[in-house]
């Protein structure tokens, strides 16, 4: 992996309206081709069959389609990095400024994506008095 450093910015990109298989570029760092989620409208594209990953040395890149867009087309790029711990710290072992980069570097990226996870979702003024915020079954709410 990579010793990059972990941009500040929107772990999502949009394009609308345009056509072709790209490449769409993204600016936000990844460390694998897997860090990514794409989709086409709201199909969820995969990896290789539907798309490609360039990498730059910084950790952003672009995706290339395998098949073109049309004007109509939304095509959203988002982090898409697995949340999982991959390394563990041994008693007595080596602890390695990779390897504490590395977890670090994943923590920040996936508090990124619950970010922007976050920012698609209904939230509540910080002020706002509130009891409850379920919702109501699909059958109660449904045409409303």
């Amino acid at each position: 992996m990579a010793d990059i450093a972990i941009n500040p910015v929107d772990r999502r990109v949009q394009f609308t309206g345009n056509t072709g298989t790209g490449p769409f570029a993204f600016t936000f760092n990844i460390f694998a081709d897997e860090d990514l989620a794409v989709y086409k409208n709201t199909t969820l594209l995969t990896l290789t069959t539907d798309y490609t990953v360039s990498i730059n040395a910084n950790g952003t890149g672009s995706i290339t389609l395998v098949a073109p867009v049309v004007v109509s087309d939304v095509l959203t790029i988002i982090g898409g990095r697995e949340l999982s711990r991959t390394t563990d710290f041994v008693t007595a072992g080596d602890l390695l400024a990779a390897s504490l980069n590395e977890q670090l570097d994943s923590l920040v990226i996936m508090a990124q994506q619950l970010d922007e996870k976050m920012t698609r979702s209904f939230k509540v003024n910080p002020g706002d008095v509130f009891t409850d915020l379920e919702m109501p079954l699909l059958a109660d709410r449904k045409g409303k």
